[in-house]
Parts: structure tokens; sequence; C-alpha cells
């Protein structure tokens, strides 16, 4: 067995520790994928009991390696360090001088721990991080002390978010078939095998409307994009508005879908409806090859509501308001084209 690096961090393996570990690894189908998500989590929660010792903030729920089913189909075990961004926790064995990093995690991380399990001694010994990965390998000696993870965390002090707010949109005019600029029918849109319909998403409901015989259905469709260093993130934003004859409520879906070359969301991607308060009251972020979010919710005439689109540091938010009860029987005369099943 190799000595322990001379700036290593021994910390007990708990109970809790290992509860977690084979509740994972026993979802597994293999003994190989149950043996290397045993050994990831328990590298996982050293790295998250370090962290509570040194007052970071974490989110283990948004963590790939939280996700049964990204677990499932990913080498992952990642540790979200809250406003910062991924830190990769890589267990490895005490007779291992390098440890090989999946290509799955070579990217969309601010950094590398290392940890040596010893589960006999019920052990985990943080070795020391790294901000990147050289051909897939991590050498002990390349390692930096925990003390630099520190210095590293601390470099990535949060920045003044970049919003961008649209104009209020009454859905009232959409019923009476009025519609703002740069709303568009779907299929005009609908360019690129991404946007069919998919399988991986996040959703979220507060309540459903029944559907009668005179309900008028809306669906309305916009770009959107964020700016990158390197690209441009240009998502497809969709409204779908039913309005019912008898008492003229609103029921609101959101869908967000990809627009571009990959078919998935970009990761940590948050849709947020809010009320005229700017009060959250429904959200859904993107993990791992999520296709789409979507959100619904209903609302009474004359109700406003913003709506939340967050990438990392900037922030979209455009406003609506939901027309007057007058605008029902208007839109029963409009082009029956405009409607489509919720």
């Amino acid at each position: 067995m190799l000595p322990l690096m001379s700036d290593s961090l021994a910390l007990p393996i708990t109970q809790t520790a290992r509860r977690i570990a084979l509740e994972f690894g026993r979802q597994q189908s293999t003994p190989e994928k149950v043996q290397q998500v045993y050994l990831n989590t328990l590298a996982i929660w050293a790295v998250k009991d370090y962290l509570d010792l040194m007052g970071i903030a974490y989110d283990l729920e948004a963590s790939d390696s939280w996700n049964p089913v990204v677990r499932l189909g990913a080498d992952v075990a990642d540790l979200v360090v809250s406003g910062i961004g991924r830190l990769e926790c890589r267990p490895i064995a005490a007779h291992d001088t390098t440890c090989s990093i999946p290509p799955e995690v070579w990217s969309d991380r601010i950094g590398y721990l290392l940890v040596m399990i010893n589960d006999e001694q019920h052990q985990a010994s943080l070795l020391g991080f790294t901000p990147a990965v050289i051909a897939g390998n991590i050498s002990l000696k390349q390692l930096q002390p925990l003390e630099s993870l520190l210095a590293h965390l601390s470099e990535f002090s949060p920045q003044p978010a970049l919003v961008s707010v649209g104009p209020c949109t009454d859905l009232g005019q959409w019923a009476q078939g009025v519609f703002d600029q740069g709303w568009q029918r779907l299929g005009e849109l609908l360019q690129h095998p991404s946007l069919e319909p998919a399988f991986n998403f996040r959703s979220a409901t507060t309540s459903t409307l029944d559907l009668d015989a005179d309900s008028v259905q809306i669906e309305r469709a916009k770009l959107v994009q964020f700016k990158d260093d390197a690209t441009d993130i240009s998502l497809v934003l969709i409204m779908n508005l039913l309005q019912t004859e008898i008492d003229g409520q609103r029921m609101i879906r959101v869908q967000l879908r990809p627009s571009g070359h990959s078919p998935y969301l970009p990761t940590n991607l948050v849709l947020r409806i809010l009320d005229a308060q700017k009060t959250t009251f429904l959200e859904a972020q993107s993990r791992c090859e999520d296709n789409y979010l979507q959100l619904q919710f209903s609302g009474s005439p004359g109700e406003q509501f913003h709506l939340s689109l967050e990438q990392g540091n900037q922030t979209i938010t455009e406003t609506f308001v939901l027309g007057s009860k007058h605008t029902v029987s208007q839109a029963n005369d409009a082009d029956p084209s405009e409607g489509m099943a919720l």
C-alpha cells in the first residue's frame, strides 16, 4: 500500500454513507456496475462531509450522480457546489498511482478530487485536487493540496446576472387571433429532429383543467437565445393556452425545447414561473440528457405572471397577463387552425 500524501485528509465512512452507497449499488444490473456506483457514492459522500466542514454549500439532489437514470447509463461521481458548478469526486484504490477518468466527465466540471477508499477500515481519504484532466487520467503526482481547491472555488465569485426582459404579452389578445412579434406557429420552428416529442424531461404541475367541447386551445412558440463565450445557446419556448367557455379559466402549459445541433438541453437550465409579486411558485431544472422542460398551471382572467429562463449567470424574463373574460367568446370565432390539444 502506498503511503498517504502528507496533506491528505482522512474522514470516516459513516453508516449513512454506506447505506446509501449499497442502495444505489443494488439498483444496477451487473456486478461491475454495482461496485462502480458503490465506490462513487462513498467518494461523493466523503467530499460532501469535507464541504460541510468548510462551510461550503452543495446540492446533492441536483448532481447527476444522485439521478438514478443517469447512474444507470454513465459513470458519474459529481457533486454540485451551489452557485459554482460540478466537482467530480473520483474513488481510487490504495495501490493505484493514477485514476482513469471516464469521457462523460471530461467536461462540465470545475475540478476533480481523488478519494482513496479503504472500505475495511471504514475510511475515505481526500488525496488532492486538480482543476483539469489530461489524456483521461489523473496521476497522484499532479494533485494539488486541498487548500488549492478552496482557493480555486473562491475564484468563482458570483457575477451579476445579465437580465433580458421582454414586453408584457397579453394572452387575451391571442384568443382574438392577435399575436406579438416573435410568436409563431410551432410547425414553423420545428426544423430539427431534436424538437420532436422526447422521452427525457423535467415537468411540474400545479393544477389541471377539464376539457369541454367549447374549450379554446391556442399554441405559439418563439426562439430564445443565451450568449456564451464559445457559442450561442438557442432554445424554443412553447406556450399552450386553454380557455373554457364556462368561467373563463385558463390553463397554461409551458415547454422549453432545444433548437440547434444538440438534441438535449444544456444542463442546469432553469425554467421558473413567478406570480405578480415575482415569487416563484413552479420550477423545473434540466439535468444530463433532458430533451425538454415542462410546467403546467392554471389562472384566472386578469392575472399576471412572469416566466424566467436562467442559464449560468444569464436570465431571460417574459411577462404575461391572462386577458379578460370576454375574450373567450370572441376566440370561438377565430381560425380553428390555431387550436391544438394540450
